[in-house]
């Protein structure tokens, strides 16, 4: 197998994290425009959509998801990717959490 070429996947982790803010930003946006009404046209009352409070709802838990991913790097030693990403890495890696480079302490 060839070498990994390391801004491969410090590309792949950015991209990521700005899937994840995407989606996130997006998510909110659905839930409070479109879902709830917010801001209603003058004189009307706000009306409630649900279907897009819940599609939005899922777009942002998505989004979240993404950014709660820990950074991949199988250059840097990883094997696997995370399963849950509520539980973090057994041993504390120092890295950046946007493209996962290696934090250097001074």
């Amino acid at each position: 197998m060839p070498p990994v070429d390391s801004s491969q996947w410090r590309v792949f982790n950015v991209l990521l994290r700005l899937l994840g803010l995407g989606a996130t930003f997006s998510g909110v946006v659905a839930i409070v425009t479109i879902g709830f009404g917010i801001p209603a046209p003058y004189g009307e009352d706000p009306v409630t959509s649900w279907p897009t409070v819940a599609g939005g709802t899922l777009v942002t838990l998505l989004g979240l998801g993404f950014l709660m991913i820990p950074a991949f790097r199988p250059d840097q030693g990883d094997i696997t990717v995370v399963r849950n990403p509520f539980r973090t890495w057994s041993e504390p890696k120092h890295r950046t959490w946007w493209t996962g480079d290696p934090i250097v302490r001074k």
